[in-house]
């Protein structure tokens, strides 16, 4: 009867510790509302671009991201389809809208698309249409994995920054996210258009330009900003370590068998960890991630040394202080695992 009833001492424990998760975790996340985002997307219009055009010499530019797939935590990157719309006064001369690109996407002849889809002329006003698909470079911070938010940026700018004299404007009213766009694991937020410039050290080879200058192109920054759903992708990721803690509550509530058990806690442990290097780079092992895997390894070192100690227990020791040892070992591991996984939470989730 006796092992039984740790077997069910351990499911209950196990149990207890998932259930002392703060409830928040498991709750469904409200609607973030993104504050370096959805101010400009609630912006009165101001810009008088969008009605009388821009102005001569200003290229105005406009996105609507229509997918975004391929996430790739490893490789910093994900692909992203859109549409990106042009407007250009021919009194600044030939239309610069063709030698646009996305420069931080990398070439790849299967996803790379920037194809010229429609274009109209409005009295001196050229708008056109473009169909873009690419692979982006895009740096993750994975210190609070899964419990992370991560801002997606598209950077549009001239294939040649230096070479043209020529400044972008923003369409922020007409840009936005497909409302049928849904990623299960992540809560999206709006689009928001900002200009900007990036910096060219050199003159990239041009016999015109000064060598060793600091040039100034001109970039529109397109922003979305994510939030991973945390509550779905807590237990998956980490399942392995919670398997590793029940394993161990097993182990300090029976009398038999506990060496077995600790080696299942750590072959569990060890599966776990070779699951989410095959998905994180090493930079996110600093994070929560790294130090629930710290906790785990440390409470099986715990539930190893509490095995050779209840096996090998002096003999000068009195039975009650025997009895007592055996008792708390079990409820000392789960308080100290408990107290040490809802420490390291991140505080905007509790």
């Amino acid at each position: 009867m006796a092992r039984p009833t740790a077997c069910l001492l351990g499911l209950m424990a196990t149990v207890l510790l998932l259930g002392l998760w703060p409830p928040q975790v498991f709750a469904t996340i409200p609607a973030e509302k993104t504050p370096a985002v959805q101010p400009a997307l609630n912006a009165s219009p101001s810009n008088p671009l969008s009605s009388s055009g821009p102005p001569v010499g200003t290229l105005q530019i406009g996105l609507y991201v229509t997918a975004i797939d391929e996430i790739d935590l490893l490789g910093n990157s994900f692909n992203a389809q859109f549409y990106l719309s042009t407007v250009w006064s021919t009194a600044g001369g030939d239309n610069p809208s063709d030698s646009l690109e996305v420069l931080n996407a990398i070439h790849h002849g299967d996803i790379g698309r920037f194809e010229l889809i429609s274009e109209q002329t409005y009295g001196d006003l050229q708008w056109r249409l473009y169909a873009v698909r690419n692979k982006i470079i895009n740096p993750w911070i994975l210190t609070n994995y899964p419990f992370d938010n991560q801002l997606l940026r598209i950077r549009i700018g001239m294939a040649n920054p230096i070479q043209n004299a020529l400044a972008f404007s923003v369409d922020r009213i007409n840009s936005s996210v497909h409302p049928e766009l849904i990623l299960y694991d992540w809560q999206l937020g709006g689009l928001d258009l900002v200009s900007g410039s990036i910096s060219i050290v050199g003159n990239l080879g041009m016999p015109d330009r000064d060598s060793g200058a600091v040039y100034q192109g001109p970039v529109v920054n397109a922003l979305i900003e994510m939030r991973r759903r945390g509550h779905l992708e807590f237990i998956p990721s980490f399942l392995g370590y919670f398997l590793a803690i029940g394993l161990c509550v097993l182990a300090l509530g029976i009398s038999r068998s506990r060496d077995d058990l600790i080696l299942g806690a750590v072959v569990s442990a060890a599966a776990n960890s070779v699951y989410l290097a095959e998905i994180l780079p090493a930079s996110a092992l600093g994070g929560v991630s790294g130090q629930i895997q710290i906790i785990v390894y440390v409470g099986i070192l715990y539930a190893a040394t509490a095995d050779e100690l209840i096996d090998h227990v002096p003999a000068e020791w009195s039975l009650r202080l025997r009895h007592f040892l055996k008792m708390s070992l079990l409820p000392l591991y789960l308080l100290g695992t408990v107290l040490a996984i809802y420490a390291i939470v991140p505080s905007d989730v509790l």
